[in-house]
């Protein structure tokens, strides 16, 4: 998402809301590259020779869940802050309140269009969750046959490994 910030000086309020629906692909738990669509609400206001963006996610990432490996939708939201300036302006903003979460970007006197993609994707893979489940109590597969465990059971013995068998005799008696 690119924005114009000449675009922006043309507001006379100096503050505005721009929505837009887009898409990214990111890569997942399982190395696969998916596309997780997306809505952003980017809230700006210049201030001090600087523009002062504030940028909502909220999407949804098809994926697969860690146990049964199931497609499932998962959703994926997130918030980021960025302050844009034109190189050669004066102006201090670092008793701006919040600014410690804030990524500030400078651009030559010449360049007036910025990309807000490198922040999207970040925020994107920073708030996938590190273990998807289909649902709650998922019983994944079984790891003799590969059946999935929650739409049908098998007959299949559960396997114990040997070398603990004398701690298993501690246990019994």
């Amino acid at each position: 998402m690119k924005i114009d910030l000449r675009r922006l000086e043309e507001e006379r309020n100096g503050r505005g809301i721009l929505t837009t629906d887009e898409s990214v692909a990111v890569t997942d738990a399982f190395d696969t590259q998916r596309t997780v669509d997306y809505q952003i609400e980017l809230s700006w206001e210049r201030r001090g020779g600087a523009v002062f963006f504030h940028g909502k996610l909220v999407g949804e990432l098809q994926t697969q869940c860690h146990l049964c490996l199931e497609e499932v939708p998962t959703p994926v939201n997130g918030n980021f802050d960025v302050v844009v300036r034109k190189g050669g302006i004066r102006g201090s903003f670092e008793d701006e309140p919040g600014d410690e979460a804030q990524d500030f970007v400078t651009l030559a006197p010449n360049q007036h269009e910025f990309s807000f993609d490198q922040n999207i994707i970040e925020n994107l893979i920073v708030n996938i969750p590190m273990q998807v489940l289909c649902k709650e109590d998922c019983k994944g597969l079984c790891p003799q046959c590969g059946i999935n465990r929650n739409k049908s059971s098998c007959d299949c013995t559960k396997s114990t490994d040997p070398r603990w068998d004398e701690l298993r005799k501690l246990k019994n008696d």
